[in-house]
């Protein structure tokens, strides 16, 4: 008699499930909450590389009088250039292993909210602290940036990880990290033409400041930590976030975090791995390509921040193309998640790496051929946002903020010494065949470490990704996930 109680149950429940939940997703928004927070990330990661590329420009703008026409600029006879530039690093990766805890404790809309009101006033600072301080006043005022920008790349993680569902993960993806590729192009283009103009460089970083500002506005009146604390966000949106993550909203309340199971992983290794050898690249070619193009090719200010906006245009332009083919590839399985990661992966890491030995060897005067390879090479690399770098949101979107915390501070450990590579390499600055170093280095580099992504990495979440306290009751054997399944069926 139980069991057959048992059973009607089951039955109408299953009813239940077809009548309820089937409604839900049909109602899911195509346009809805996930994808404002996505474009309000959009923004923030915009802000944040305006008023972190900024620099690589407005140095060379700040040490030498001859970017503006206004005799009332003040210019610097500083020759320590790179060292000035690497300072944001100096202090960029003190809070990013604590990421996941301060987000735990005052939730990831105050954090952002109170590091980016703190960012701005910085930035805006810096003309006063030249002024007041040199270059000291300076790196100072860099060095505060960096420590506060350093929950950037988590926390567009730990909202990837939140808002994020697994269909739709690459092209909120593409439209969180274009803002990086947008504000970089914004920074070089408006930097080189106002450091050019009467007004010279010290209004760029009023201009940029007050917009850091304005984001604030937004954040406070828009941002929310996940979809379980936003007020207006629908039960089926919500339903289907939650479904499609495979895990409750407890990503910011866990009071135990798996620390040693991430860092004992092999696949987290492989893709921190493989994003350390692309941020020392990229950090040196964000950095120094503004001062390539200004002693080698000789470009002015205004030309120089034209060319270096460049890559950053090919990069938007490939990720608005090839994002919904990538969803495409996913959702239907045309290839393996971890395939289609690999794939990116060849595109965005070795193909680059290939070119870059082309470019060591080209002569100076192949100016043309040098500003073709450098849009392709930095434009490629748009493929590793959905390659290694999202990877962390693949094998655990509950952890991925903290995973990319940890990771983050390892990498930009090591790619703090770009610059100071460059400025012991690269002694004289106009010399083109002292550049082959460093290019030829960063291609070593960067093949190397992708191909430990490529044969060491997955896209399975892992077993950690369900771990909620200290219990061993409730951690997943990865041994026995094969029969947790079948009983849970």
């Amino acid at each position: 008699m139980a069991k057959n109680m048992d059973e009607q149950f089951k039955r109408k429940k299953s009813v239940l499930d077809v009548m309820i939940l089937t409604p839900f997703k049909e109602r899911v928004p195509k346009i809805g909450v996930r994808h404002v927070q996505a474009l309000l990330m959009f923004f923030y990661m915009l802000v944040t590389m305006l008023t972190r590329s900024t620099m690589s420009i407005a140095v060379v703008a700040m040490t030498d009088n001859s970017t503006s026409t206004n005799p009332d600029i003040v210019y610097y006879d500083w020759t320590n250039n790179n060292i000035i530039l690497s300072s944001f690093y100096w202090t960029y990766i003190i809070l990013q292993p604590f990421s996941g805890y301060f987000f735990k404790q005052f939730g990831l809309r105050r954090c952002l909210l109170g590091t980016m009101i703190l960012n701005g006033i910085a930035f805006t600072l810096i003309p006063s602290a030249a002024a007041g301080f040199g270059y000291m006043g300076v790196i100072a005022c860099r060095m505060i940036q960096g420590l506060l920008q350093g929950f950037t790349f988590p926390a567009c993680h730990a909202a990837l990880g939140l808002w994020a569902p697994v269909n739709e993960r690459s092209k909120l993806t593409v439209l969180i990290y274009s803002g990086s590729n947008v504000g970089v192009m914004l920074a070089m283009l408006i930097t080189g033409y106002i450091s050019s103009s009467l007004y010279g460089w010290p209004l760029v970083f009023y201009l940029f400041g007050t917009t850091a500002l304005l984001w604030c506005i937004a954040w406070f009146l828009l941002g929310f930590d996940s979809p379980a604390k936003h007020p207006r966000i629908s039960e089926a949106e919500k339903h289907y976030i939650m479904e499609s993550l495979e895990h409750c909203e407890n990503e910011l309340t866990d009071s135990n975090l798996p620390i040693k199971q991430i860092l004992t992983s092999l696949p987290f290794w492989a893709l921190a791995i493989c994003n350390i050898g692309n941020t020392w690249g990229n950090t040196v070619f964000d950095l120094e390509v503004p001062m390539y193009i200004s002693k080698v090719l000789g470009f002015d200010m205004n030309a120089n921040g034209m060319l270096s906006a460049l890559p950053q245009l090919t990069q938007l332009c490939l990720s608005l193309i090839f994002a919904p083919v990538v969803d495409y590839i996913v959702d239907r399985k045309v290839l393996s998640l971890m395939n289609c990661r690999r794939l990116c992966q060849v595109l965005g890491s070795l193909v680059p790496a290939a070119m870059l030995i082309w470019l060591a060897f080209i002569d100076k005067s192949q100016t043309v051929l040098v500003i073709v390879l450098l849009n392709v090479i930095i434009g490629l690399t748009v493929f590793l946002y959905n390659a290694s770098y999202i990877n962390h949101v693949d094998i655990s979107p509950k952890y991925a903020g903290l995973m990319l915390g940890m990771e983050n501070s390892i990498s930009q450990m090591v790619g703090l010494t770009g610059p100071i590579f460059v400025q012991y390499v690269v002694t004289d600055l106009s010399d083109i065949y002292l550049w082959r170093y460093v290019f030829l280095c960063i291609s070593v580099i960067t093949a190397v470490t992708a191909l430990i992504f490529m044969v060491f990495g997955s896209a399975e979440i892992q077993w950690w990704n369900s771990w909620q306290s200290s219990s061993t009751e409730n951690v997943r054997d990865p041994l026995n996930e094969e029969t947790d399944l079948e009983n849970k069926v």
